[in-house]
């Protein structure tokens, strides 16, 4: 092997292992007064906790759902929202409430969201991965 792939894979791998810590760092594990949102208390609403405006660059596109669990998904993953994110039920409607208290999507609408799948580094008892981190610039409603 040459000196440069040596050194590509090294940087590659060297890569990887920065995006897991810092991937594990945003998000915190549940508890009674942590980053779930309980607005909702049946429905599980992981947030990041920590705000950024740093964001992966996967798009998961599906319908927003509530599996029988209690946990919101698209595509199979539990979504892991951004900072300052909540969960509103209004009239039997529950919505995702953005980090300027805005409805932006509700259960049940096709949504294209912007962010990254995360190894299931937090594994959650009742909502198990796998794990999307979602990017606050990256919601769209379909």
């Amino acid at each position: 092997m040459d000196i440069k792939l040596k050194i590509l894979t090294v940087l590659m791998m060297m890569g990887g292992i920065v995006s897991l810590m810092l991937i594990s760092g945003c998000i915190e594990e549940p508890q009674q007064n942590n980053s779930v949102n309980t607005s909702s208390l049946d429905i599980f609403f992981p947030v990041q906790k920590n705000p950024t405006d740093v964001c992966m660059c996967a798009l998961l596109e599906d319908e927003l759902v509530i599996d029988k669990d209690g946990c919101l998904r698209a595509g199979g993953c539990l979504l892991i929202w951004p900072y300052g994110f909540s969960l509103k039920n209004e009239s039997g409607v529950r919505y995702v409430i953005d980090d300027n208290n805005q409805p932006i999507a509700s259960v049940g609408d096709k949504i294209k969201i912007g962010g990254g799948e995360t190894p299931g580094a937090h594994e959650w008892g009742r909502c198990p991965g796998p794990y999307f981190i979602v990017c606050k610039y990256g919601i769209k409603v379909i």
